[in-house]
């Protein structure tokens, strides 16, 4: 028997390339070639110390991946980026709750005038939500979970929101005592953790996920769920999954909002329906002068959302550059 290969000490920023082209067991259903992984090398482990004692990012075992009985799709929305260095000695002094470690735009950050707190805390509940997935309830071991956000801030960092997600579900963990990243670096290596590094908005979120998954799993999602603000589900259900013409009855969101008070509620009910909706209801596939313009603002590159496409049906690829497709594969898979 070939020996097991060690993995890296802690996955890197081009690590999800590997996971994302790595063959699965189960047959592609069109000829999209899935790449073999490069062969991982074992590191030298990283350590810190904390209060005298040595913390170690010690090698071990990549199970290997299947995704035999895999067919659910979960998506975590990312809004923001923690911004620890998950490679460097000292990633586990840097805790995820605390909200100097994430870069966030104003209106994410705590108000001790009006007592708001950080929306960075709700960032931690999507992921965990996204984390019960994999192995509690009726979902857990048929589904793969999806962290689904670009390099939205270039000026301040490379690094993606996907990629921070992971990275603080990392700190997190570790925060409990499992010193090697516990259940996330687990369902990461295993392959049941994705990172989508394209995506500069909801539109996107949804879009490149479900590519993503058909690459990963050579087959698209039977159902999908959506881990995202509450206030956005109208949105996701109404607008984007219509649009690309994703059955109504094979996704579903599960919302999970900030903290806030009533004031604060009404003001972000209204802020989506006017900013969240309506410029995606004058503008589905997020193309014209005021989306296209944020997704620029935010950092989208128009290459790799393409190389998703790649080798997949003609429909698809012209649904990524903006054009109204009268039959997706998944629209009609539905009605076979």
């Amino acid at each position: 028997m070939a020996p097991a290969t060690p993995s890296r000490s802690l996955p890197k920023s081009n690590f999800h390339q590997s996971i994302a082209s790595a063959p699965a067991t189960r047959e592609p259903a069109s000829a999209v070639p899935l790449l073999d992984e490069p062969a991982l090398q074992p590191q030298k482990d990283l350590a810190s110390h904390s209060r005298g004692h040595v913390f170690n990012h010690s090698d071990h075992v990549i199970p290997p991946r299947s995704y035999h009985g895999v067919e659910n799709l979960v998506i975590v929305c990312c809004h923001a980026i923690y911004h620890p260095d998950a490679s460097s000695p000292s990633f586990p002094l840097y805790s995820p709750l605390d909200e100097r470690n994430w870069h966030l735009a104003p209106f994410q950050k705590s108000d001790p005038e009006s007592r708001k707190p950080s929306e960075h805390e709700t960032y931690l509940a999507h992921i965990n939500a996204g984390l019960d997935t994999l192995d509690t309830g009726s979902w857990a071991g048929k589904s793969l979970l999806i962290l689904s956000g670009g390099v939205t801030k270039r000026s301040l960092t490379p690094l993606s929101e996907a990629r921070s997600y992971y990275n603080a579900a990392l700190a997190q963990a570790m925060s409990h005592g499992h010193r090697h990243g516990g259940r996330p670096r687990r369902l990461f290596d295993k392959g049941q953790i994705l990172l989508e590094e394209c995506a500069t908005d909801s539109y996107q979120n949804l879009l490149f996920s479900i590519l993503l998954f058909r690459r990963t799993t050579g087959i698209y999602p039977k159902e999908i769920r959506v881990i995202t603000h509450a206030f956005k589900a109208k949105r996701f259900l109404e607008i984007h999954a219509p649009d690309i013409q994703w059955p109504a009855d094979r996704i579903r969101v599960q919302g999970i909002d900030p903290i806030m008070s009533i004031a604060e509620y009404e003001s972000t009910n209204a802020g989506e329906k006017r900013f969240g909706q309506a410029p995606w209801l004058e503008d589905p596939h997020g193309i014209g002068e005021l989306l296209g313009q944020k997704r620029k603002q935010r950092g989208h590159e128009e290459e790799p959302a393409q190389e998703l496409g790649a080798g997949l049906e003609a429909s698809v690829s012209l649904l990524l550059i903006g054009n109204s497709v009268a039959k997706l594969p998944w629209s009609i898979t539905a009605s076979l």
